[in-house]
């Protein structure tokens, strides 16, 4: 959609950008929306519109990095589409399946997380 809100009408959550399960994010992104949506018409308490604007531009680059993770990282890990797919993600079960496997795994995909922890109302 082009903009998630007409007049004072504002679309959230799935009803906005609905990210696919692949993505992990879909509630945590509603939250995180209605959350920045709150700030926006806080910071912009005697222009609605533009709290409105602030809260589609600020907000659409982190939906839109997480819908591109959802379909790029995180589909074949729910349905694996190759052989290569389906060693991986049972390479990353075993691993995981012990304390010292875990730790390494959360060492080594760590940096994937950071576009999941972004604080989309910081100035």
């Amino acid at each position: 959609m082009p903009t998630w809100h007409t007049g004072r009408v504002v679309l959230l959550g799935d009803s906005a950008w609905c990210l696919t399960l692949y993505s992990g994010m879909g509630a945590s992104s509603a939250l995180a929306g209605a959350d920045f949506l709150g700030t926006s018409l806080q910071r912009n308490r005697d222009n609605i519109t533009r709290a409105l604007r602030e809260y589609d531009q600020r907000l659409r680059p982190f939906i839109a990095t997480q819908q591109h993770l959802g379909c790029k990282d995180g589909l074949p890990m729910f349905v694996p589409q190759t052989r290569r797919d389906i060693t991986v993600r049972t390479l990353v079960q075993k691993l995981t399946s012990n304390p010292v496997g875990k730790r390494v795994m959360a060492k080594a995909i760590a940096g994937q997380f950071k576009s999941k922890s972004v604080d989309i109302a910081a100035p």
